[in-house]
């Protein structure tokens, strides 16, 4: 996590996690009355020729400890559940805060910084939910301690390291995942894929400042809230031969807004977030194939003028048994991100102030990244990347002077060590 200088509740922004981890925190269909998860994760990253201070190399690491509690089968509480996680922050090196003086801020860019969350606490509480289906498993309610990436369709890259999105990061309130806190949240699911679905959710970053550990439950302090409805359509490979998930959601945050440029204060932003991926061909009629051809995409706008960015765009194209292997994925990805004119006046009166080079911010920044899965086996997957920043932006380091393009290089490894271990 960091805290954008200048930029109060709308600046918290989340490392993005992928579905194999939502899936995860989200209680599914299971035989067993408990059902336990346990994974290791580790993200290294380095930058090359990018950024303020260039071939900075940083570390963290995720122990994600969780379990879900059938109550029909438990208590015989028809259609209901309780989902516990809680995740552990070891091996971290080179992240923490203040922002600008580790990672981020040595990297510079959004793009190149975004993929380093920096957790300084050793621990936080995730999800503590209770989990009610009704009408026939048609109509979903969650309600505890949780966080909007565990409902809403927010990551569609297939990737851990870097399927963010700025603007859901820095304008709608939405706090870093994996940092729970209050909400409520309700689906509804029609037939053929479509469902409505709308969450509330309370957006209180000093409680990461503070060290809590998740374990501060007064909304006393919070910023704000954050709210978020929308409709979509998923129908997977046990449905239809070309898998498909389609998401357009609103959302509104209450959080106190800071002109970066002036300190004029104001409550209340808004926009929208578009995500979709879309099978295009593969191998057999039916079932998971072992090879094919997916495209995906993200849209994202503020109608802010306050905050960092104005919109974000990204589209890319993901192989499937890239080489043989069904578990596999090669993905290359084209992303273009428009800074909000404000944010690029503020960031150059910031480094005209600091190193008294007046020059010009430049608004758009784009990326091309390519990326792969490589699941090693069963329980061990590996995910290295490599993005290549043009024009980057400083969003992490505004005092410093306008960085050069230049290269990201990344790798997350996933363990899944409660399937290794049978749980």
């Amino acid at each position: 996590m960091n805290l954008q200088p200048g930029v109060r509740a709308p600046g918290v922004r989340l490392t993005c996690l992928s579905a194999l981890l939502l899936a995860l925190a989200t209680p599914a269909g299971a035989d067993d009355a408990v059902r336990l998860n346990l994974q290791l994760w580790n993200l290294s990253v380095k930058n090359l020729g990018t950024g303020p201070q260039p071939y900075h190399y940083a570390n963290s690491g995720d122990v994600f400890a969780g379990a879900d509690f059938d109550l029909a089968r438990l208590a015989g509480m028809a259609g209901a559940s309780v989902s516990l996680q809680y995740v552990f922050f070891p091996w971290m090196q080179g992240a923490g805060q203040p922002a600008e003086a580790h990672w981020q801020g040595k990297a510079g860019s959004y793009f190149a910084g975004a993929p380093m969350h920096n957790d300084i606490d050793s621990g936080y509480l995730a999800r503590l939910t209770w989990n009610q289906r009704l009408l026939q498993n048609r109509l979903e309610l969650v309600a505890g301690r949780s966080n909007a990436r565990q409902h809403f369709y927010l990551a569609n890259c297939d990737n851990v390291v870097t399927c963010n999105d700025p603007l859901l990061d820095n304008s709608t309130g939405v706090l870093p995942y994996p940092y729970g806190s209050w909400a409520l949240y309700a689906r509804y699911r029609f037939e053929q894929g479509r469902y409505l679905h709308a969450g509330v959710f309370e957006s209180n970053p000093q409680h990461y400042l503070a060290r809590s550990k998740g374990l501060d439950w007064d909304p006393g302090d919070a910023s704000g809230v954050s709210a978020l409805a929308g409709v979509g359509v998923e129908r997977g490979f046990d449905q239809v031969p070309l898998a498909y998930h389609y998401e357009l959601n609103g959302f509104f945050n209450s959080g106190q807004q800071i002109d970066p440029l002036d300190g004029h204060l104001r409550r209340g932003s808004s926009g929208a977030l578009f995500k979709f991926r879309q099978t295009l061909a593969r191998d057999g009629d039916s079932g998971e194939p072992r090879r094919g051809w997916q495209w995906f995409g993200s849209g994202s706008w503020s109608a802010d003028d306050m905050q960092p960015f104005e919109y974000f765009a990204e589209v890319g194209l993901t192989r499937l048994g890239p080489w043989g292997r069904p578990e596999d994925r090669l993905n290359l990805k084209v992303s273009y991100l428009r800074l909000g004119e404000r944010q690029a006046r503020w960031q150059e009166k910031a480094r005209l102030a600091a190193t008294g080079q007046d020059s010009h911010t430049r608004r758009g920044v784009a990326r091309v990244e390519l990326n792969t899965h490589w699941q090693v086996t069963p329980d061990l997957a590996l995910e290295p990347g490599v993005q290549y920043i043009i024009n980057p932006d400083n969003f992490y380091d505004p005092q410093a002077e306008l960085s050069s393009n230049g290269a990201v290089v990344a790798v997350q490894v996933i363990y899944d060590l409660g399937s290794a271990l049978g749980l």
